[in-house]
């Protein structure tokens, strides 16, 4: 029971971890949206985590050589693919054209549809509880979003409706990708070392996105400056290398349901930075929904 209880503890506090590490990482690409593609964030910042998620894959097997079983690599690709190359690129690219306020809480309502999928598919015990917390810590998250984001007029004005449209579509696209990604990873891990896990997925992501990489320079897409290019990578090192490792400590741990809705507060933390360096505001409606966020995490974690 203790070990359980120190194993349930050290999952929250890398759930919360990541959140931070995702936290910071999104306040300063938002401020470098005007000098770099959305392209060049997911390029970047997957190749330069790759060495990182391999030290910390080598640490835990205690060997150079990385075994992952057979049956584990298509859910654990799979769920890279849908989780980090589809599920934030499509968040990316709906943020851009109806802005944060309407992407962010139906892209962060995901936490329920993991719960479900987890619940159905995995045997996750349905827990009222557990459930009303996350319905709380997404209302809490709708209402940070809304009010602590000041949306760009001449930056959203730009899409015509159609563009818009089709920003919504794949906010719930996005929502529906990153619940699948949850789930199947929790199902991958069953058998597979945190570290070890993370690592593939970080190798399957790197050679997919090469093909895609290479067709758009051809396509004559112009690369960033190197200082721009120097400061996502360093980003990226922080946003995914240590981000995701910590997640899949999480995912381990806890599973799934647990460190999405965690993961799903992260505007509790970006909040405060977000009016520190990009000077949006922090109003009542702020307070109240992280004090609902709060709470609703509370509601998820806790163990009565």
């Amino acid at each position: 029971m203790q070990i359980a209880l120190d194993s349930y503890i050290l999952g929250i506090l890398f759930a919360v971890a990541a959140t931070i590490f995702f936290g910071v990482t999104n306040v300063i690409y938002k401020r470098m949206s005007n000098d770099i593609s959305v392209m060049d964030i997911t390029f970047s910042r997957i190749w330069v985590s790759l060495p990182l998620s391999y030290m910390f894959a080598v640490m835990s097997a205690g060997s150079y050589q990385i075994v992952i079983p057979v049956d584990a690599m298509f859910p654990l690709a799979l769920s890279m693919i849908l989780g980090i190359v589809l599920g934030d690129t499509m968040y990316f690219l709906s943020q851009e054209r109806i802005g944060v306020t309407r992407a962010f809480p139906i892209s962060m309502s995901y936490p329920l549809m993991v719960y479900l999928l987890t619940a159905y598919f995995l045997g996750e015990p349905v827990i009222i509880q557990r459930i009303l917390g996350a319905i709380v810590v997404v209302v809490g998250v709708g209402l940070v979003a809304r009010a602590s984001q000041k949306e760009s007029l001449e930056s959203i004005s730009r899409w015509s409706d159609r563009d818009r449209n089709v920003g919504l579509v794949l906010a719930f696209l996005t929502l529906i990708s990153w619940a699948l990604s949850d789930a199947i990873f929790q199902f991958g891990l069953i058998n597979v070392g945190a570290a070890e896990a993370n690592f593939f997925r970080m190798l399957f992501a790197s050679i997919v996105l090469v093909p895609f990489f290479l067709v758009s320079i051809k396509r004559g897409r112009s690369l960033p400056d190197r200082r721009v290019l120097a400061f996502a990578s360093l980003t990226g090192l922080v946003g995914i290398g240590l981000s995701l490792i910590a997640y899949s400590y999480a995912v381990k741990f806890v599973g799934a349901t647990i460190t999405a809705v965690i993961i799903a507060s992260a505007p509790v933390f970006t909040a405060p930075l977000s009016a520190m360096f990009l000077g949006e505001d922090v109003n009542k409606r702020v307070i109240v929904g992280t004090i609902m966020t709060i709470l609703g995490v509370i509601l998820v974690i806790a163990i009565f």
